[in-house]
């Protein structure tokens, strides 16, 4: 076409041309050119005629790809339920496609924003796709470019048959009834379970049209699809409400708790998961729902009860059993404890290293790196000449030099290594050993090859020291190793008012027996002034949240964590306090310690932070931020926390 055009214009400069040099041989000559000049003009009138002829049909020709083009355009979008919006700088809309005036969907001349505000992140760009629902119709709408153009398709059926094989898919489930054989001493407590509280837990799930079989006494098996998992997740689980309010009711200690495995078309995968999750449940003391999806981590529910002492003898001689023959297939024991290692650390870590050397093992304790909480530091100074001659204490360089294949490292207090004072030990130990009484994280960063845990435990001093009298072999502990052990128990419990029980006082009695003093213990926890006055600027720094709260931050000088747990601890001492929260610096990090007197979880709030604990003894550390920035995280989060549930129904919130 374009060389068309070319030839027509030639010829007309041609003749332009021609016309002109006419002219001039008419003047130069004085000759008769009109003859010629006639011709000229006739053929170029042709030559104009013939032009504006083809420039009339080429029009016409592009009027007609236009339309097929416009048609196919129509048919296109027709056939994949498409449609296509466009609109102005204002977000005004001005001009629809066929496909909304077809759904009664003409909204030619409103704001786009006003219509579906839900488009706003697409036309700020932040988003390349969204999905709306317009009349339960489903629509993935996409932004074509910098053009103010916006493409809608109908995925309507796509979307359902998606959403019909998510919430079909398989969930498999697991139910225990915590404590369940400690608490039927009768058949007044078997029948009152029986009808107040497994009764009601069947007829929950017949609710949700769940299937369920028995499998003991205290367990049951679930399978369910998404959708009907969805629903009691929508509910936030609430049977564990009420078995715990029966269960109230008849004085007996049964609590619930329930493990859901997601995300797989394997069941046996799925069976593998939700076994493992109902373990961790109970390991965390139980009352709870753990949920995990495949490739994702696990999600709590509840945990609103301490977990309860178990009265079982049987599992502490077995665990005895096994610890020994851990430690007599090994060349030598490394005992590691937690950063700062507080009182309690220090106690089992000595028990262990008594437990060790008992049965013939080289041990050494994993002290001078990591940091001491000053109060027991000052206790090991004091018996630094006993301890000494007794016990290898070292660095974590010095532990990995002893570190061969055959070496038990045991982790006393703590099961993370990221908590720990000798991570490189733990990367590069072949066995691990783990005694501790914090609640289970989800996800371990160790592969232990014995995992003790005691949630019910006041201390892992009282766990460690349970151990002892079954090694069948006699063993020494001198007074001065006994009220380093007492003192640990008596601090983590708060003198014995915090989560004890009569194991706790069993232990208590048998180190009295070791030669252990309370009067010099009390001594022995004692603080400088310098300390008592930490203390009380941590106290007086404290605003109520919420009424029974109190958040306390100290940022103008360091800390040392024993104090701000003391200055936790005071501060329930006030009336109408049921929980508190201290901030504070640390010599390596900022930390948060969370007390409460048994009402308010806040170990739930210390993992929503990446934190843990018990339910009324939690917290958390932190490198790399600041006070008033932690402080403003932990708002944030019971602001978040309580925004969900009432308070008073805490006990069914996301941890």
């Amino acid at each position: 076409m374009k060389k068309k055009r070319s030839l027509i214009l030639g010829v007309a400069i041609v003749v332009v041309l021609t016309a002109l040099a006419l002219v001039a041989y008419h003047l130069i000559f004085k000759a008769d050119v009109s003859l010629a000049m006639v011709v000229l003009a006739v053929f170029g009138f042709l030559l104009f005629i013939v032009f504006v002829a083809e420039e009339s049909f080429q029009d016409e020709n592009n009027r007609t790809i236009a339309s097929n083009i416009n048609k196919s355009i129509t048919s296109a979008l027709a056939i994949s339920n498409s449609g296509l919006l466009v609109y102005d700088d204002n977000n005004r809309i001005v001009w629809m496609s066929e496909l909304f005036r077809e759904r009664h969907l003409d909204h030619q001349g409103e704001k786009l924003t006003a219509w579906l505000p839900e488009l706003r992140d697409l036309l700020q760009g932040s988003v390349d796709v969204s999905v709306v629902v317009i009349n339960d119709e489903k629509f993935e709408v996409s932004r074509q470019g910098d053009d103010r153009i916006i493409l809608f398709k109908d995925i309507t059926e796509i979307y359902d048959m998606k959403k019909s094989v998510v919430d079909g898919a398989y969930v498999l489930g697991l139910v225990s009834y915590d404590n369940y054989d400690e608490s039927m001493e009768n058949e007044d407590d078997i029948s009152y379970v029986n009808s107040n509280i497994k009764l009601p837990v069947i007829d929950y799930f017949k609710k949700f049209h769940i299937t369920y079989k028995t499998l003991r006494n205290n367990r049951l098996f679930l399978i369910m699809n998404e959708k009907q998992f969805n629903l009691m997740h929508e509910d936030r689980f609430s049977i564990l409400n009420t078995v715990r309010r029966e269960a109230k009711k008849g004085e007996i200690d049964v609590t619930l708790s329930m493990a859901f495995a997601r995300g797989s078309n394997d069941l046996n995968e799925l069976d593998e998961m939700a076994q493992s999750l109902i373990e961790l449940a109970s390991s965390r003391g139980g009352d709870q729902v753990v949920v995990r999806k495949v490739g994702e981590e696990a999600v709590f529910f509840g945990g609103s009860s301490e977990a309860r002492e178990k009265q079982s003898k049987i599992k502490v001689r077995t665990m005895t059993n096994t610890i020994r023959n851990l430690i007599s297939r090994s060349s030598n024991v490394i005992i590691a404890g937690h950063l700062e290692m507080d009182a309690d650390c220090i106690g089992a870590a000595l028990c262990m290293s008594v437990f060790a050397k008992t049965i013939g093992k080289e041990a050494c304790i994993v002290t001078k790196s990591g940091g001491v909480e000053p109060m027991i530091a000052d206790v090991m100074k004091k018996y630094a000449s006993i301890l000494e001659s007794r016990h290898d204490f070292v660095s974590e360089n010095e532990a990995l030099n002893r570190l061969d294949d055959n070496t038990l490292v045991i982790l006393v207090d703590h099961h993370q290594a990221i908590t720990s004072n000798a991570p490189a030990v733990l990367r590069n130990a072949s066995r691990i050993a783990v005694i501790d009484h914090h609640r289970r994280a989800a996800d371990l960063d160790i592969r232990p090859v014995l995992f003790y845990l005691e949630a019910a435990a006041s201390s892992t001093t009282e766990m460690t020291v349970e151990l002892l009298p079954y090694l069948k072999k006699r063993y020494d502990i001198l007074s001065e190793e006994a009220n380093i052990m007492y003192l640990g128990i008596m601090i983590d419990t708060n003198r014995f008012v915090k989560r004890t029980g009569s194991r706790t006082f069993d232990v208590a009695k048998a180190l009295r027996q070791m030669g252990a003093d309370p009067v010099v213990c009390n001594e022995l926890a004692q603080e400088p002034y310098d300390l008592v006055i930490k203390r009380s600027k941590i106290i007086d720094s404290g605003s109520v949240y919420r009424d029974n709260i109190v958040i306390a931050a100290v940022e103008d000088e360091t800390i040392p964590r024993s104090i701000a747990s003391q200055a936790a601890d005071a501060i329930l001492n006030i009336k109408g306090i049921d929980a508190a929260y201290v901030v504070v610096n640390t010599k390596d990090d900022t930390i948060i310690t969370a007390r409460s007197n048994g009402k308010i979880n806040v170990q739930v709030i210390m993992e929503l932070m990446k934190g843990g604990g018990h339910m009324s003894a939690a917290g958390l550390q932190r490198k790399d931020t600041t006070v008033q920035e932690l402080k403003k995280e932990l708002i944030g989060v019971l602001d978040d926390y309580y925004s969900k549930e009432k308070i008073e129904d805490e006990s069914n919130i996301a941890e």
